[in-house]
């Protein structure tokens, strides 16, 4: 065979190729066009991906997004989807905040009771007027007989002239709460202080959140501060205005597993020499105007040493250098140092007497790690030059020691005073 008969047949058996090269690509178009047609459909028919999600994460972030929401969130979400109302409807954990609030229809705590099966309860109670009082008798009548599931409890109380401790604790001082963990009570205006949390009716309370406005609270001879608040099982207590009317003598409660100390009382001093806490390890502190920090914390030596983590409102009054001493002497062990201040706290870092002349109180604290002051005020840091600040100077007799972590927050200055001297 010639040349050209070879090539001849070489291009014959390329252009069969092509034939069959162009008829395989068509199908694979009309292939893809179906398949592209199928997956169209399936799109179509199947909904946002929100809606294909498992219940279990639904439930999650339907939980994020009605965190501490207004309840009537909870209706308008499960307006959203049929899908949606029925994550709604079907979780326990979505029916678990009782709120009895004067006024309010009952019909709604029952279907909650309901629809919460065995969950744990959070109570909350709060007394818009006293003619919600009967309202409130009445849907504690309902939550008592759950008792054993109630979780939390948080009791709102702003009526004086009818006060509503009393009416709950006729009604609820003398049950058993075994499952309590926490509680936050907010009240004024009584004339009785509530005495239904003991540790026999709440026997595994962690967590206690007082805060009492009464101006003058009643006296109660002889009673117990076991009486108000469970000593043995707390981890945090939170204690705001006045204490309770009990009998405070040096170093007798024990609270041996408290972690976290927040105090705002009036008149602290009795507290804080009763009180012994080998587990603390944070304190939140707001200065009492009528008590300077020497008069609360002089004479207690080393009382607080477990203590690693202190926050210090400073406002309104400033403390000096000996009632700083008498601070930093008392929490001997502090690695983490909060300042709610708008100004430097000077107290705590200018030179004090007794020392060696250049030792500041804040040189008690040997393992200090970090510094934060959360809301300064720049124009009083700034006034006089920043080199002249206690704090400063402070830093500078340090800088051969160990290094400080210094974290300044919430610079906000007002338009009129933006102009200041540097």
């Amino acid at each position: 065979m010639d040349e050209l008969a070879v090539a001849r047949a070489e291009l014959a058996h390329l252009e069969d190729n092509e034939r069959k090269l162009v008829e395989q690509l068509r199908g694979v178009r009309v292939a893809a066009a179906v398949q592209r047609k199928r997956i169209n459909e399936l799109i179509r028919t199947r909904g946002p991906f929100i809606q294909r999600l498992p219940v279990e994460l639904l439930s999650s972030i339907l939980h994020l997004a009605l965190f501490e929401a207004d309840p009537s969130e909870k209706a308008i979400l499960a307006r959203v989807s049929r899908h949606w109302r029925d994550v709604i409807l079907d979780d326990p954990n979505f029916w678990t905040t009782i709120d009895i609030i004067g006024g309010q229809s009952l019909g709604g705590v029952r279907e909650q009771l309901r629809r919460s099966r065995e969950a744990p309860l959070d109570i909350v109670i709060e007394d818009e007027s006293s003619r919600a009082h009967r309202t409130i008798r009445k849907g504690l009548d309902l939550l008592v007989p759950y008792a054993n599931r109630w979780r939390s409890l948080s009791i709102y109380t702003r009526q004086v002239l009818v006060p509503l401790l009393p009416i709950i604790s006729r009604r609820i001082g003398t049950i058993k709460f075994p499952s309590l963990k926490r509680v936050r009570l907010q009240y004024v205006g009584v004339d009785t202080v509530p005495i239904f949390f003991s540790s026999t009716n709440v026997p595994v309370l962690e967590h206690f959140e007082i805060w009492n406005t009464h101006q003058n609270p009643p006296s109660t001879p002889g009673a117990s501060f076991s009486q108000y608040i469970p000593a043995l099982t707390l981890v945090t207590l939170s204690l705001s205005g006045h204490m309770p009317p009990c009998s405070l003598q040096p170093d007798s409660i024990h609270f041996p597993v408290l972690e976290t100390l927040e105090i705002s009382l009036i008149n602290p001093v009795d507290f804080f020499k009763a009180i012994v806490t080998p587990k603390l390890k944070y304190l939140d502190y707001v200065i009492d105007s009528t008590n300077s920090l020497v008069t609360v914390f002089g004479g207690l030596g080393e009382k607080f040493s477990s203590v690693r983590r202190v926050s210090l409102s400073t406002r309104p009054s400033r403390p000096d250098t000996l009632g700083a001493v008498a601070f930093c002497r008392a929490f001997p062990h502090v690695h983490h140092a909060e300042f709610y201040s708008a100004g430097p706290p000077s107290g705590f870092f200018d030179p004090c007497e007794g020392t060696d002349g250049s030792q500041s109180p804040a040189d008690y604290w040997k393992s200090l790690e970090s510094v934060v002051f959360p809301q300064i005020y720049p124009p009083m840091w700034l006034e006089p030059p920043i080199r002249e600040i206690a704090f400063v100077q402070w830093l500078v007799t340090r800088q051969d020691q160990q290094p400080l972590r210094v974290r300044i927050e919430g610079a906000n200055i007002p338009d009129e005073k933006r102009n200041f001297r540097t």
